[in-house]
């Protein structure tokens, strides 16, 4: 019998969110920023974080709970990006870019073999890389040389991709090609392959200023697809029903990571020289608290984001042009926060900022910062905007 007078304690079991905070710290902590250095100086993939991530089922993170993942939303991932890019901001642009790929093969993978395939990466915590972007087309997608050409019961499939983030490491990359040799160069197909059935060969290296981790080299991708690697929807209708518009959220919470390590570093500086001065406010406290108010107001716009592109996923609603303007513009205002924010922390920590080396972090979120502004390019978001404004009625 129960006793009635005894209180029964039941457990509940975190939410997605929970879980996917809990793992972004300690994953951050204890495996991304220690290896962040060696990640940096190498330009080598972050593959302790990575298979750190795999083990804890972070790669399905936004695959629904019927399916095997675990149902997180777009904002649980993007405040996970955010944490990890404190830490390693390759390590949160591999998760953001994964995630786009996620997201589209949940939504427009319905053929009975990509449904299985969505399977087996929440089996096996496949990783997928992305090569849209072609040699000759100076970065636009929307147009591709490369076409399916016929062969066996497929196609031969033959591209020089200008850069494939973290191609060579991923399982699988989804790139475009055109529909056959005939087609127009803007009607693209997407295939969805696994890199061991294909070869990679790098074209190009990787050695620049920021963003390192990110392995972003040249590929000529060669291979044979068959109709099982095809997505069953033009490249037009992927390409404008959500990849673009997480692209903006993901990649925003890796900048606005940067933003906040960057401030984690002035704020230590600035209570050091605190406790050396008991009594007083050191001067370098004032751009402090410039930088907060700049972080909170980067974070916040995020958050703002992320609340408009869920309400959008909700609708099918994710071509709306206004909502497509003011992710752009959240891209830009982060990306320029991080930047700023940096600089502004190398001024609090003085010489110590400027040092080098595995214990300072704050010359290499300084590189990863500006790479926010190219990838992609602000002048380019800010242009597009423009031409939209000149036409639209309200803003």
């Amino acid at each position: 019998m129960t006793d009635l007078a005894t209180p029964r304690h039941t457990t509940t079991a975190p939410s997605p969110s929970e879980r996917l905070a809990e793992i972004a710290a300690r994953i951050g902590a204890t495996v991304a920023g220690p290896a962040a250095f060696d990640v940096d100086r190498d330009a080598r993939f972050p593959h302790e974080a990575i298979d750190a991530l795999r083990a804890e089922g972070v790669l399905s993170a936004l695959v629904p709970v019927e399916l095997g993942g675990m149902g997180a939303s777009i904002t649980d991932v993007s405040n996970t990006v955010r944490v990890l890019s404190r830490y390693c901001s390759a390590t949160g642009c591999v998760l953001a870019m994964h995630t786009i790929e996620v997201f589209l093969l949940l939504k427009y993978g319905t053929t009975p073999a990509l449904r299985r395939l969505t399977h087996e990466l929440v089996e096996k915590q496949l990783l997928i890389a992305n090569a849209n972007s072609e040699v000759g087309l100076g970065g636009d997608v929307t147009r591709s040389i490369n076409a399916l050409t016929p062969e066996g019961d497929g196609w031969r499939f033959d591209k020089q991709a200008l850069a494939a983030s973290y191609g060579q490491s991923a399982d699988l990359i989804a790139s475009t090609a055109r529909r056959s040799p005939e087609a127009a160069e803007t009607d693209q197909v997407v295939a969805l392959f696994r890199t061991a059935d294909f070869e990679l060969e790098a074209t190009s290296g990787w050695d620049t200023l920021g963003l390192r981790g990110t392995v972003s080299s040249g590929l000529h991708l060669t291979g044979h697809v068959t109709p099982d690697d095809l997505f069953p929807v033009p490249f037009s209708e992927i390409g404008n029903g959500g990849g673009g518009q997480l692209r903006h959220v993901l990649l925003t919470a890796v900048w606005t990571g940067l933003a906040e390590a960057a401030l984690e570093d002035a704020h230590t500086a600035v209570r050091a020289a605190a406790r050396k001065n008991i009594g007083t406010t050191p001067l370098s406290a004032i751009r402090l608290a410039e930088m907060t108010a700049d972080v909170q107001a980067a974070r916040s716009t995020l958050f703002e984001a992320l609340r408009q592109v869920e309400t959008a996923v909700e609708l099918d609603d994710l071509e709306n042009i206004g909502l497509i303007m003011t992710l752009r513009n959240v891209k830009v205002v982060t990306a320029q926060t991080a930047v700023h924010t940096a600089t502004k922390a190398l001024q609090v920590c003085g010489i110590g900022g400027l040092r080098r080396g595995r214990e300072n972090r704050l010359e290499r979120i300084i590189r990863d910062a500006h790479g926010g502004l190219i990838m992609v390019s602000t002048d380019r978001y800010l242009d597009e905007n423009a031409q939209m404004l000149a036409v639209r009625k309200e803003l």
